[in-house]
């Protein structure tokens, strides 16, 4: 719940950021921004799959590129249904998915790296000089650490 509350946030965020960006997109207000990203959090989740089934195989002849499409359609749809929520074209609406899709990436980081701790191994190894053990400070490459996901999130 926390984490769904969160996206919502930071994709409401993201909507704000990147309509003040593109001037051909008309943000009313707040609320606006909230029910866009909450409508464009329910297309991902249950229309988009559907969407990719269909159009499958202009997908994999477009090598994933036509995904970018479906992206700025279900934008436009979100234009349409919600009052208050312009979309000039489909250029805009194609533009504000990609740039969407930056911002909500950026704005998320923080969290991203907050939920994934990464855990060094300790070693013991003989000191050149006094020939006893000693622990190392740390490892001696990414791929002796371990990444731990926090337990409370799941």
């Amino acid at each position: 719940m926390r984490q769904t509350f969160f996206k919502i946030i930071i994709n409401t965020v993201s909507v704000f950021i990147v309509a003040w960006m593109l001037s051909d997109i008309h943000l009313e207000n707040a609320t606006t921004a909230i029910l866009v990203a909450v409508v464009l959090a329910l297309f991902n989740t249950f229309l988009r799959p559907i969407l990719v089934a269909l159009t499958f195989p202009i997908t994999a002849v477009t090598m994933g590129l036509f995904l970018l499409v479906i992206n700025a359609g279900m934008v436009m749809l979100a234009g349409i249904i919600i009052p208050g929520f312009e979309v000039a074209s489909f250029w805009t609406a194609f533009w504000f998915s990609i740039l969407m899709s930056i911002v909500s990436f950026f704005l998320g980081l923080p969290e991203k790296i907050r939920q994934q701790q990464i855990v060094f191994k300790r070693t013991t190894v003989e000191s050149p000089f006094f020939g006893e053990k000693t622990w190392e400070s740390g490892p001696q490459s990414f791929q002796d650490a371990e990444i731990v996901e926090d337990e409370e999130d799941k």
